[in-house]
């Protein structure tokens, strides 16, 4: 599979395909392979995408079902890069990533939503629904001449700029990224 509308994304999630063949896919068994509760990725993933919660738990080994009463058969793994090896590794399984890590392994592709794949150059312009705004927080504002006060301007001013770039991120300091993270 090339792409996925977001209703049958929403749908994958909510446990009511349960075998890709139903989208024209191969005749696998959905397996959902998700991050933890409190992982940031899993909360920008359900509000931004599917505009809910994720369903219950129901794997310990990514594979099989341990509830066979569970409608979606989803595990939850502690990191990105589990995330990643266990969907390259295992047929009909499906996860999510941040951009920048969602090629890194043999056996894995980014499935367009609604015909629009996730690239860095068309934040803003696109309406692919799995994206964010990272913020930078301190308390009150730091002294001039504090380590807080010169990571923030690496970040706005200096060469930060080009290592959130590299990481394919847009940052906010540009012309294009203040229009975006100023409407965010």
């Amino acid at each position: 599979m090339d792409d996925i509308t977001l209703g049958d994304l929403r749908r994958v999630y909510r446990g009511e395909i349960t075998n890709w063949k139903v989208l024209g896919g191969p005749n696998l068994p959905v397996r959902i392979v998700s991050r933890g509760a409190n992982s940031g990725t899993r909360e920008v993933f359900q509000r931004r995408v599917l505009e809910r919660n994720e369903p219950a738990n129901s794997s310990q080994n990514c594979a099989t079902k341990d509830d066979p009463e569970a409608k979606a058969l989803r595990c939850e793994l502690d990191s990105t890069e589990q995330v990643l090896t266990t969907v390259a590794n295992l047929p009909g399984a499906i996860g999510y990533t941040e951009l920048r890590s969602g090629t890194s392994l043999k056996g894995l592709h980014r499935i367009a939503i609604n015909g629009h794949r996730p690239n860095v150059d068309e934040i803003g312009n696109s309406p692919y629904p799995y994206v964010e705004i990272e913020y930078v927080y301190t308390y009150g504002q730091p002294p001039a001449d504090s380590l807080a006060s010169g990571f923030l301007t690496y970040l706005t001013r200096g060469g930060g700029q080009a290592v959130i770039g590299t990481h394919g991120h847009l940052p906010c300091a540009t012309p294009k990224g203040l229009r975006i993270c100023g409407a965010g």
